[in-house]
C-alpha cells in the first residue's frame, strides 16, 4: 500500500501530528524596517534556530509589551518546540492586546488541539471563522477541530465553506481529500485531490495521494503516473520515491523498483525500510551478494528486535 500522506498549511508552524498542519511562522514582509530585533529574530527563525529566535523575541516583547505581533511570533515559535504552555501564554497576551486578529484565534485553536483540550480549541477556531469568514484558513482550522473530535459531517462542511472562500487554497483541498479517503470516498477524494493539483501543481503531497487513491480503485498505471509527478517535482523526497519503487514492485517491475528506492535511500541514508526494500528486490533478482549488503545495513538501521530477527534469519538463510 502506497503511504498516506498529509499536509495542511495554515498560518504557524506545524505543530501537529494531530492536526497535520504547517505553520507559516513570522512574515518577515510585515515587519517594520525600524523593529530589527523582530527582523533578526525571523531570519533565526527561517533558519531554523529556534534558540535563537525565542531569545529575540523574548528581548522584542520586552522591549514592547503591547507589541501583539511579536507576542504572537513568540508564541509560534514556542508551539513548534512543543513548549504549549508558554506558546498559550503568548498567544492569550497576542490576543488580549488585538481580539479581532483572526490569526491568533487560528494559532490558539492549533495549540489547544495538541493539548487535547478540544472545547478551547473549537471556541478559538469559531472565533477565528467569525472574526474573517472571508479567510480559508479559519474554516480550515475549524474543520480540523471537528475532524479531531470525530464529527466528521461538520468537518467536511467547514471545508467546504473555506473552499467557497477561496477555490484557489491547495492544501484545504489536500484536507478534504485526505478526509474522504479516509472514509472510503474514493471517487471524491480523487476529485478533491484533482482540484488540489489544478490549484497549485506544486503539491507533491496531492500527486501522491491521488496516486493512493487510484491504486486503491485498481488503476495501477495511472497511480505510477502520479507517482512519478510527485517524485519528479520533489526530487529530495525520500518518501516520493519509496512510494513510486513500491508501485513498481507490484507490477513486478524489479529494475524500476531498484532505481527508485536507491534514490529513496540517497535521499534519507537512515531508512532502514528502503535497505529492506532493496534486499528483497536484489534477493527477486538473485543477487544474493547485494541482498546481503542491504539487509546487512537495515539490520544496522534499526532496534527493534523483532525486525532484527527477521532480518537475521533472511541474511542467514541467503547465506
Amino acid at each position: 500500500m502506497l503511504t498516506h500522506r498529509t499536509r495542511g498549511i495554515l498560518l504557524a508552524p506545524a505543530v501537529s501530528a494531530i492536526l497535520l498542519a504547517v505553520w507559516a511562522g513570522p512574515a518577515l514582509a510585515q515587519r517594520g524596517d525600524q523593529n530589527t530585533v523582530l527582523l533578526e529574530a525571523d531570519r533565526a527563525y527561517y533558519q531554523g534556530n529556534l534558540d535563537r529566535s525565542l531569545e529575540l523575541y523574548e528581548k522584542a516583547v520586552q522591549q514592547d509589551p503591547k507589541d501583539a505581533s511579536a507576542h504572537m511570533s513568540l508564541g509560534i515559535t514556542y508551539a513548534e518546540k512543543a513548549d504549549y504552555e508558554r506558546a498559550l501564554l503568548a498567544l492569550e497576551r497576542s490576543a488580549q492586546l488585538r481580539p479581532k486578529n483572526a490569526e491568533v484565534h487560528i494559532n490558539l485553536a492549533l495549540v489547544y488541539m495538541e493539548k487535547g483540550e478540544t472545547q478551547q480549541a473549537l471556541t478559538h477556531a469559531q472565533q477565528a471563522v467569525a472574526l474573517d469568514a472571508a479567510r480559508s484558513s479559519a474554516h480550515h482550522t475549524l474543520g480540523l477541530v471537528y475532524e479531531g473530535s470525530q464529527e466528521t459531517p461538520r468537518a467536511i462542511e467547514a471545508y467546504r465553506r473555506g473552499l467557497r472562500a477561496d477555490p484557489k487554497d491547495s492544501d484545504l483541498w489536500l484536507t478534504l481529500g485526505n478526509l474522504h479517503s479516509r472514509e472510503r470516498r474514493l471517487d471524491e477524494a480523487a476529485e478533491a485531490y484533482r482540484s488540489a493539483i489544478a490549484a497549485d501543481p506544486e503539491n507533491v503531497y496531492a500527486y501522491s495521494n491521488l496516486a493512493y487513491v487510484l491504486q486503491e480503485k485498481g488503476e495501477p498505471a495511472k497511480a505510477i503516473e502520479y507517482l512519478t509527478q510527485a517524485a519528479t517535482r520533489e526530487p529530495k523526497d525520500p518518501v516520493a520515491w519509496y512510494d513510486l519503487g513500491a508501485a513498481y514492485w507490484r507490477q513486478d517491475d524489479v529494475d524500476k523498483a531498484i532505481e527508485c528506492y536507491q534514490k529513496s535511500l540517497k535521499a534519507q541514508p537512515s531508512s532502514y525500510k528502503a535497505c529492506l526494500s532493496l534486499a528483497m528486490a536484489y534477493e527477486k533478482k538473485r543477487d544474493l551478494e547485494k541482498a546481503a549488503e542491504y539487509y546487512t545495513k537495515a539490520l544496522s538501521l534499526t532496534e527493534e528486535p523483532k525486525l532484527k530477527e527477521a532480518i537475521l534469519r533472511q541474511i542467514t538463510r541467503n547465506g
